[in-house]
């Protein structure tokens, strides 16, 4: 199975059923590996993905949690791993984002972007953990962003820019804490995709074009491979040169 590094792995892609998420899931099921697609509203895209998955020839498992609440999340990884038996690579893929100046964001929004950026990641991190502690192996992929490490104003988007920047704190914090059980947790911070909500000038992007969600999950791809051990704390960043 030399041509499938991720024969006999379990992944977790949350917010897979759509857009990079799919992509991710689709990627590593590509690679051998079975793959659980999270949703939270998005059933219908869900089970298409995990339909896609199968015709791979992998086990797919569409997989409902609001990872907002912390408990729900661990109940529902805990039914994966008892469909799946095991839980070897999490994707943290899902996000949201409000598009509003900081003067015009109500409290709920804030709290909200907040909830769907760090707290959604960590509260799969602390879900997935306990599995691949107890397995000595077990590969952590965050999707953080690309400017996540610049500390710069961002006045639209205050609260989705600081939820990032906290999980690539959360993402180093963890690579740390988690490598003697042979566990790696590292980042994919994606640039403009063709899929994303706004985009730049062209010209403002030194690769003069934007991304793909291929190119997104090739880099999680490498990062989950068994032969990537010894990479952890890391962040790449898939923008052609934006931003840097």
């Amino acid at each position: 199975m030399s041509d499938l590094p991720l024969h006999g792995r379990v992944a977790l892609v949350t917010g897979g059923g759509r857009r990079t998420g799919r992509a991710i899931a689709l990627a590593l099921a590509g690679a051998g590996a079975d793959v659980v697609v999270h949703y939270r509203h998005s059933e219908a895209e869900a089970r298409e993905a995990v339909e896609q998955v199968e015709r791979l020839g992998r086990r797919g498992l569409a997989l409902a949690a609001d990872l907002a609440d912390a408990e729900a999340t661990a109940t529902a990884f805990a039914t994966a791993v008892e469909r799946l038996g095991r839980l070897d690579i999490l994707v943290n893929n899902a996000a949201g984002i409000v598009w509003k100046p900081l003067g015009e964001m109500d409290v709920a929004d804030w709290h909200r972007s907040i909830d769907e950026t760090l707290h959604i990641t960590y509260h799969a991190c602390r879900a997935a953990l306990p599995w691949m502690r107890h397995q000595g192996y077990g590969r952590i992929v965050n999707l953080i962003d690309v400017d996540a490490d610049a500390l710069m104003a961002v006045p639209m988007v205050t609260p989705y820019k600081i939820g990032k920047t906290g999980v690539l704190q959360l993402s180093r914090t963890l690579a740390v804490t988690e490598a003697p059980y042979g566990i790696t947790v590292n980042g994919v911070s994606p640039g403009t995709l063709e899929n994303s909500e706004r985009k730049p000038p062209l010209e403002r992007i030194p690769a003069g074009r934007y991304g793909r969600t291929e190119e997104v999950a090739r880099a999680v791809l490498f990062l989950a491979d068994p032969a990537s051990g010894y990479i952890t704390g890391s962040n790449i960043k898939v923008s052609g040169g934006y931003l840097i």
